[in-house]
């Protein structure tokens, strides 16, 4: 049997990674799924509902199109790249802002999150979040505010979804961020602590959500977030829990995220490589992934348009979406 070369491999596997990267910021950056990291992650979220935390997100998030530099640029779009020597093209998975309403006015925040399934990448990634965070604070001036206007600097979170930590932190939530440590002088801590505002330096938060795809999430939020990502049943399953047990609506564009994350985690990418490993040739990765494609891509259609049609969708789109006939879609 012919073998392909392990640059073919390393080929496939990448487009694949790909694919599965991309499927999970666009499943991530979807508002009801924001607002609902916001509400167990953001501090001045804690009292608000998820509703009124998805009319608090301003516009639609960036996805992988805002560039973290060291030189203080920020670039958007593929045909307005920066380049830098020591990074190469780094973005922010997602980027967006936020307001806060307060008795006076309403306080503004700007948010980073990040699927990550590397927990060590090579380097301590909690490094990489303050790195990002600070990028946060201080690619503010020149854009968001001007310069030397220190009093408008607004805070940042750098929200990170750990999709394989180790054991020891898995089912967790952790957050570090700057706080206040009276060296000497305890004795006038309460004075001490009027003549600095939190607000003037709790600027910056990085958050670490660790998944934990053995056991069911620990709160709210990684239960949601597990279930996505980890859970090992069907789409029209997943769709199903996700708006019994957490009230998340599966209007059209999240049910077909949903439906791509469960094609490309469990009947693609996975099962092909560990056919490939089980077979020991390079070529048993192409063969599995090429028959996961084969025998899920139908099935896939269907769920699909079984979820869409829960959702009230109109058949001729439905059609039009997932290739099948509208007779087909009747019969669902």
């Amino acid at each position: 049997m012919e073998t392909t070369t392990k640059l073919f491999d390393d080929i496939v596997a990448a487009e694949l990674r790909e694919q599965y990267d991309t499927q999970c910021k666009l499943l991530l950056s979807e508002k009801p799924i924001l607002a609902r990291i916001m509400k167990e992650c953001v501090e001045e979220y804690k009292n608000y509902t998820v509703e009124q935390i998805e009319n608090c997100i301003e516009g639609k998030p960036d996805i992988s199109s805002v560039c973290v530099y060291p030189n203080g640029k920020i670039v958007k779009g593929q045909n307005t790249e920066d380049k830098s020597i020591a990074e190469g093209n780094v973005y922010y998975d997602i980027k967006f802002s936020a307001t806060v309403p307060q008795n006076e006015g309403h306080i503004e925040l700007i948010i980073n999150v990040e699927a990550q399934n590397k927990y060590n990448p090579g380097y301590p990634l909690i490094k990489r979040g303050i790195y990002y965070a600070s990028r946060l604070i201080s690619s503010q001036f020149g854009s968001e505010i001007e310069k030397e206007d220190y009093a408008h600097i607004k805070k940042v979170y750098s929200i990170w979804i750990c999709m394989n930590p180790p054991k020891r932190v898995r089912n967790t939530i952790v957050e570090f961020n700057i706080g206040q440590n009276i060296k000497v002088g305890s004795e006038k801590k309460e004075d001490i602590e009027k003549s600095f505002e939190k607000n003037d330096y709790d600027l910056m938060s990085i958050i670490f959500v660790n998944l934990d795809k053995q056991e069911a999430g620990a709160s709210n939020l990684l239960e949601l977030l597990t279930l996505i990502f980890h859970g090992e049943m069907k789409a029209i399953e997943k769709c199903k829990t996700l708006e019994a047990k957490f009230g998340l609506e599966m209007y059209q564009e999240i049910s077909q995220e949903v439906a791509n994350m469960c094609d490309l985690s469990y009947g693609v990418w996975e099962k092909g490589i560990e056919e490939g490993k089980l077979l020991g040739i390079s070529q048993g990765i192409a063969q599995g992934i090429s028959q996961g494609i084969a025998q899920g891509k139908k099935q896939k259609a269907l769920e699909t348009a079984h979820i869409l049609k829960l959702s009230h969708i109109d058949t001729a789109l439905i059609a039009k979406s997932t290739g099948l006939s509208e007779e087909e879609i009747a019969l669902l």
